[in-house]
């Protein structure tokens, strides 16, 4: 099968295609033919080697979408034909912390697929049924990809983690991504206002489209005094934090005393020095977010195929151009998903 292959760890092009064997399943596995893959700034990071738990040669790729074409023995419930999207992550259902609802948090199994396990740039990946969920008939392979990264984790990040309400004024940092557009539909599908932050116009009317009620283009990340004075002096109550370090200290500044900042993005993979007394006057809440569990990747499916979220996908690309799709990635030329497509013969 053809795959993209991540031999050394560095720049975009090292990613190159190769042809590899087909994998296997095994016990509670299944083969998939992939018919989609999401290229996420995560598979970037990881990438250039700043995920520990990767080793080379990798094949990256987790937001991957496919036909079941073999099933693994004893693993029941699963049938060729069935139509799959994978996790980002795995967790074992069983330990307190899945039992409490915290999967992201499991440690007894927290593989990630283009991680420990291999992802979805290739024609064929072996995935653990516990880190699959269903796509609904109709929904679009390159659509379906994208949804568990993107809107799955907007879910997670708005509902589960950052608890937002009906009429709260909610910031968005790197909202012309994918999880950012999906963070803004969210936002609204629930009530809120949003004010999302991007650093290009070129990326306005996407955001726009999506519906945000106020967008800042701040090209030198500087947005904190523009999000007060469009809010009259008060701050936000919510900040969806995509970016990171980058835009840490700015989204600080920005928000409303009692506000919760839910931290789901570190692109840069940098530090921020952050001052208590700003946390202990305004009694702020700072929450990660961490990947999708099922029960809200089926949530982010169902909120997808009733038409309620739009995934933004800009552009399907063949595998063969996965190192491109990285570079362009990198170089904030992409508003919305970039979705790679292997050849299905």
């Amino acid at each position: 099968m053809e795959a993209v292959v991540l031999r050394q760890f560095g720049d975009a092009g090292n990613l190159r295609l190769e042809n590899v064997p087909v994998p296997s399943p095994g016990r509670g596995e299944v083969l998939l033919r992939v018919h989609a893959c999401g290229v996420c700034y995560h598979d970037v990071i990881n990438r250039r080697g700043n995920l520990p738990r990767t080793h080379v040669p990798a094949i990256l790729g987790h937001e991957a979408a496919g036909e079941v074409v073999d099933v693994g023995p004893d693993t029941p419930g699963w049938k060729v034909g069935d139509r799959a999207a994978t996790l980002q992550r795995l967790s074992c259902g069983e330990c307190a912390l899945c039992r409490a609802g915290r999967n992201s948090l499991c440690k007894r199994d927290n593989r990630f697929f283009g991680e420990e396990l291999q992802g979805g740039y290739a024609q064929f990946m072996v995935a653990p049924v516990a880190g699959l969920g269903r796509v609904p008939e109709g929904l679009p392979w390159a659509e379906a990809a994208t949804v568990c990264c993107t809107t799955g984790t907007a879910v997670h990040t708005l509902r589960t983690r950052a608890r937002i309400q009906a009429g709260e004024t909610v910031l968005i940092t790197g909202a012309s991504g994918g999880v950012g557009l999906s963070s803004v539909q969210l936002a609204k599908v629930d009530g809120a206002r949003v004010i999302a932050i991007t650093s290009g116009e070129a990326k306005v009317q996407a955001l726009r489209e999506a519906g945000a009620d106020e967008v800042i283009v701040s090209r030198g990340l500087d947005f904190a005094s523009e999000v007060r004075k469009r809010t009259q002096g008060n701050g936000v109550d919510v900040a969806i934090e995509i970016v990171g370090s980058a835009t840490f200290d700015q989204t600080m500044k920005a928000m409303a005393p009692g506000g919760r900042v839910a931290v789901v993005g570190n692109l840069e993979s940098g530090v921020v020095n952050l001052n208590p007394g700003l946390v202990i006057v305004k009694e702020l809440e700072i929450l990660g977010a961490y990947a999708t569990t099922r029960d809200e990747l089926d949530e982010a499916l169902r909120l997808t195929a009733a038409g309620k979220i739009r995934p933004f996908v800009s552009e399907t690309v063949p595998l063969a151009d996965a190192s491109r799709a990285h570079f362009r990635l990198e170089n904030r030329e992409v508003a919305g998903r970039l979705v790679l497509v292997p050849p299905q013969a």
